[in-house]
């Protein structure tokens, strides 16, 4: 089958089968826009959750998260393999009792969001390998945390679920796992 150059229509590149000749090789070129190269993996994020210290110790121990009341629309966007970061600024909910700490820190795990009933209603969780790290309070970590150099910095956290910078998630990751002064004494060398 030969195409003219005048037949610039989709029905020309991929002939109906019974117009093909059967006996002969027909062979179709690749876009001239396409690429040869594989798709990049998807990128991995970093998330900052906030909610009290109490509800942080509950999930952490069942190994699952859930922000904001258990909306599901939210955890739809983290993805499995994101880093969590939970920032926890009080201990019980409604407290203003000036606990400010992370609370807790992990990996989300495969699957998606799922719905589990709870006293008042439904919510969402996804489950998290929570890594083994004590809590770490904020203060110290003030002038270290990209995220909190501009001065209105807890005002983001009101969504209860915010994108979180990779060194941020890595320091608050070497800070949780290691020594405090230890980290910041290899920092300030590097």
């Amino acid at each position: 089958m030969t195409l003219k150059a005048s037949d610039h229509i989709d029905a020309a590149l991929f002939p109906r089968e019974d117009s093909i000749d059967q006996g002969r090789m027909v062979r179709l070129f690749p876009h001239a826009n396409a690429s040869g190269r594989r798709p990049e993996p998807a990128r991995k994020s970093y998330w900052l959750a906030v909610a009290c210290a109490e509800h942080v110790r509950h999930g952490r121990a069942r190994g699952f998260m859930q922000v904001c009341h258990g909306k599901p629309g939210p955890l739809r966007r983290v993805k499995p393999g994101d880093g969590i970061v939970y920032y926890s600024p009080s201990l019980t909910m409604g407290d203003k009792d000036g606990f400010q700490s992370f609370t807790a820190i992990g990996y989300v795990r495969d699957g998606e969001p799922y719905p589990v009933q709870m006293d008042c209603a439904k919510a969402y969780r996804r489950d998290v390998d929570w890594l083994d790290a004590p809590e770490q309070p904020l203060r110290p970590l003030l002038g270290w945390l990209e995220f909190t150099q501009d001065k209105n910095w807890g005002y983001r956290l009101r969504s209860g679920l915010v994108a979180f910078g990779e060194s941020d998630f890595e320091f608050l990751q070497e800070i949780m796992t290691s020594e405090l002064e230890v980290v910041k004494q290899r920092r300030l060398q590097a």
